[in-house]
């Protein structure tokens, strides 16, 4: 059926200075058609010349990242942009978010679209960067995580002017910021009802997307609809470890738009083209999960209200749960790394069970440690890290009795050596000079 659609269009798209609603159009053929919109709620509705320019420009380039969602249902070969034309360096960009973006949807579909996926180009004078100043405000994105928890309370504990955003209010989101108790922008992205119709059917593609790298586009975007010269991103740097590598020696990572490779490519396509004085990074990136961890346990005012599990952030509304499911990959990992360091009965309250004590669930710590398979194709951190997280409970009293933990830490000693297990654990705590905050917030990390 792949075969049957030759041209991914790029239709059009509009942006309403007064409703603050962006539509994005796209069409597989003459046959398939979509609109897409996104609604900033009460975002500013007055914009200099220079204002509208910037966000024109921005417009484009993120009509071309969120296509991603209907481009992979067909994954044609021919890509046709009706809104304008790329440079040579531009349309290099998006075949790179493209073909990385979709590696694990790829490999999942046993698809290689490396010599699919060619963005057209011409010799032409882009537009450059607006110098557009904005205010000095850090924008940090809330999923209602311990990622997103540490990187707010850093940058508050230091005296930075902070605002919070997300994209919609599921509850964890909203009741984060509720306890936060700072400023919060909210902005909406409602996915066309035809493309949720189309997966259901036969030979019809379906599977991940980048869809941090998505909300990167997004986030430029509100920077002027806003006013906010920094988003601070809650990216450690496990994003950057791959999940495995392909027959064809290409690596595929379930993180690739959290990792350091999309954000120093994002942050210099974006200085090039879409806004100067804007700076978008990785307040955790010099940091390993076990690391950021250790700090969230001492964010003891978030506990009844953060949620990891992504079946809480579902798109479709009805399928969504209100907390953890405690028996997914993400629940496993973040319930083993929280738990060196959370108390106790404090960390089973809010997940909602002792995870470490349920010996059905073993497989899926043997996979988070390299015992079989590979690592999950999930939001998950390093081998290393969670070898090192079972070690440390091992030694402590409150946890070593329970049935995971007492089945595999002996294991992992016998897989990797106590000596390679503590050189890890040095490791895990040693951070990293890999990362893009700028100078005058590295003193927050």
């Amino acid at each position: 059926m792949q075969n049957k659609i030759k041209n991914f269009v790029f239709v059009g798209y509009d942006f309403d200075d007064i409703s603050s609603v962006a539509t994005l159009k796209y069409a597989l053929d003459d046959k398939y058609f979509f609109e897409e919109k996104i609604t900033f709620h009460n975002a500013k509705t007055c914009f200099s010349a220079e204002e509208k320019q910037a966000v024109n420009n921005i417009l484009f380039y993120l009509h071309l990242a969120c296509g991603i969602s209907y481009y992979k249902t067909f994954c044609p070969k021919n890509i046709v942009i009706n809104t304008g034309e790329l440079t040579k360096d531009q349309a290099m960009f998006f075949d790179e978010f493209y073909i990385n973006g979709l590696g694990e949807f790829a490999f999942k579909n046993n698809i290689i679209l490396n010599d699919v996926i060619k963005f057209p180009y011409n010799d032409i004078t882009p537009n450059n960067a607006s110098y557009i100043v904005l205010p000095e405000i850090v924008a940090v994105p809330i999923g209602g995580g311990k990622d997103s928890i540490v990187v707010l309370e850093s940058l508050i504990n230091a005296g930075i002017n902070v605002v919070c955003i997300a994209q919609g209010r599921p509850k964890p989101i909203k009741e984060t910021i509720e306890v936060s108790g700072c400023k919060d922008i909210s902005f909406t992205r409602k996915i066309c009802p035809n493309l949720i119709a189309l997966n259901g059917q036969d030979g019809v593609l379906n599977g991940h997307i980048p869809i941090t790298g998505v909300y990167a586009f997004c986030l430029t975007l509100c920077a002027i609809l806003y006013g906010y010269d920094k988003v601070a991103m809650g990216n450690e740097r496990s994003a950057n470890v791959g999940n495995l590598v392909r027959d064809d020696n290409m690596e595929i990572n379930h993180q690739w738009s959290k990792s350091i490779e999309f954000e120093r490519m994002f942050s210099d396509f974006n200085k090039k083209y879409m806004l100067k004085n804007f700076d978008y990074f990785s307040m955790l990136r010099p940091l390993a999960e076990l690391d950021i961890a250790k700090r969230f346990a001492k964010c003891s005012k978030y506990f009844d209200v953060f949620t990891s599990c992504n079946k809480a952030f579902r798109i479709d509304k009805d399928k969504r749960i209100e907390h953890w499911c405690a028996d997914c990959d993400k629940c496993r990992f973040v319930f083993l790394v929280l738990a060196p360091f959370m108390n106790k009965q404090a960390l089973i309250k809010a997940v909602g069970k002792n995870i470490l004590d349920d010996i059905e669930q073993l497989i899926g710590f043997e996979e988070l440690t390299g015992l079989v398979n590979f690592k999950p194709f999930e939001c998950v951190g390093e081998l290393e890290e969670c070898v090192v997280a079972f070690y440390l409970l091992s030694n402590n009293l409150d946890w070593n009795n329970s049935a995971v933990v007492a089945n595999i830490s002996p294991r992992l000693v016998e897989k990797y050596g106590l000596e390679q297990i503590k050189k890890w654990e040095k490791m895990v705590f040693t951070k990293s000079n890999n990362h893009l905050i700028p100078a005058d917030l590295e003193r927050v990390v």
